[in-house]
């Protein structure tokens, strides 16, 4: 981070008293670990830090400290806040409507993010596209604004890296993010609950609904595509919710030969909710801006109402002109 944008981090935290942290629907580990190292530095500065996400906090990120500040929209509605940070986010909706909704006209807003979609909102800004992770960034302001490195902060800020960085194993595993995973172990991060609890915990929901979502499994574009769906049914015949398909993705993007996985589930009647992973060769987040969606070019996603076999179809034939370099959709 340059001496200019330490010294804007640092008037905008010194500026406030009191700060909402927001991030994207959905959240992830970077997600929700970056928020949460945040408001611990915040408080621990004596300060105010309320974190909100519209959507529910997953059981995998439960475990992390402070989990239980993560409030929903309407627990907080009617407050006024005098800045923001958005962790994260690409762009301001992507918070979600009832989260946007708590940011005032005017009000100052601070752009923390790694994603190369980034619209440019917000001021001061910190958008780096070569980091692993929002967290890394996070860690940079808190760094340079003096912050220590508490066991809570660094708990949360390595469950970012390694979320992002998929337990170290994607393209954005950078010499810098396993520097920064062993300063964080070192200042009291837990490698092995991080991993358990992102990898390792699956409820009976969850492996029901992924036995059902593995007879969907279908390779596409000359085998170069994976392909799972979910629909309402499926969700409801394993008594499972959208959480509990989590990750399914990977088992698409996991079978041989493909370059690109999708998952395609109905989370609600008519909602739907569509998940890329790439290989590195297939730019996704491309893919992901058609509808309406966005993330980074080996993983990405979007959410869009119609119908479950006519996204599914939208879907792959994106995703086949993507893989064959815009030509015109082959067979299979």
């Amino acid at each position: 981070m340059t001496s200019l944008a330490h010294d804007r981090f640092r008037s905008f935290l010194e500026g406030h008293r009191e700060f909402l942290i927001l991030s994207h629907i959905d959240p992830d580990g970077d997600a929700i670990g970056s928020c949460l190292a945040l408001a611990r530095a915040i408080r621990a500065m004596g300060k105010e830090a309320t974190v909100v996400n519209d959507s529910p906090l997953p059981e995998s990120l439960r475990f992390l400290p402070h989990a239980d500040w993560v409030e929903r929209p309407n627990e907080v509605a009617g407050r006024a806040f005098p800045a923001v940070f958005v962790l994260d986010c690409s762009s301001l909706d992507r918070v979600g409507a009832d989260a946007a909704r708590l940011v005032a006209p005017g009000v100052a807003v601070a752009n923390v993010d790694h994603h190369a979609a980034n619209d440019g909102f917000g001021d001061p800004r910190l958008v780096n596209v070569e980091a692993s992770s929002t967290a890394e960034l996070v860690y940079e302001i808190l760094e340079a604004c003096g912050v220590t490195i508490d066991a809570e902060i660094a708990e949360c800020l390595y469950a970012g890296v390694a979320s992002d960085t998929g337990a170290f194993r994607h393209p954005n595993t950078t010499p810098r993010a396993l520097r920064l995973a062993a300063r964080f172990v070192e200042r009291g991060a837990r490698p092995a609950r991080t991993a358990e609890a992102l990898y390792g915990r699956k409820s009976e929901a969850s492996l029901r609904i992924l036995g059902l979502a593995l007879t969907s499994l279908e390779a596409r574009s000359g085998g170069q595509v994976g392909a799972i769906t979910i629909s309402r049914e499926m969700f409801d015949r394993a008594g499972a919710i959208p959480e509990d398909a989590d990750g399914i993705v990977q088992f698409a993007k996991s079978l041989a030969g493909t370059r690109v996985g999708l998952l395609v589930s109905e989370i609600a009647p008519g909602e739907i909710r569509l998940s890329f992973r790439s290989d590195g060769t297939v730019d996704v987040n491309e893919v992901a801006s058609r509808f309406g969606g966005g993330g980074h070019k080996n993983a990405a996603g979007a959410r869009l109402r119609g119908d479950l076999r006519q996204i599914h179809d939208q879907a792959l034939e994106a995703l086949d002109r993507a893989v064959n370099g815009g030509l015109p959709p082959s067979a299979g």
